[in-house]
């Protein structure tokens, strides 16, 4: 859990807002949103330059490749 909120933190910061306003008041607009990990959020790292997920998955200690390894256990484990 710790893992996927570092990796949104990350993102949010990465990610332009499509919306034209913060990532967590566009997800928490109806209900207040806690605990909760955003899977389509956490998939645009896939998305991000090689340079940036570099970065990213130095920052949670990782290797870019365990960090998607991460999100795919987490999707299969889901589905």
């Amino acid at each position: 859990k710790d893992f996927f909120q570092h990796l949104e933190m990350h993102l949010r910061q990465e990610l332009p807002f499509v919306t034209g306003r913060d990532h967590i008041a566009y997800r928490g607009f109806f209900l207040p949103v806690a605990n909760v990990s955003d899977a389509d959020l956490c998939d645009h790292f896939y998305h991000l330059p090689t340079k940036t997920q570099h970065t990213i998955a130095a920052d949670l200690d990782r290797a870019p490749n365990d960090v998607a390894k991460k999100l795919d256990d987490a999707k299969h484990r889901l589905l």
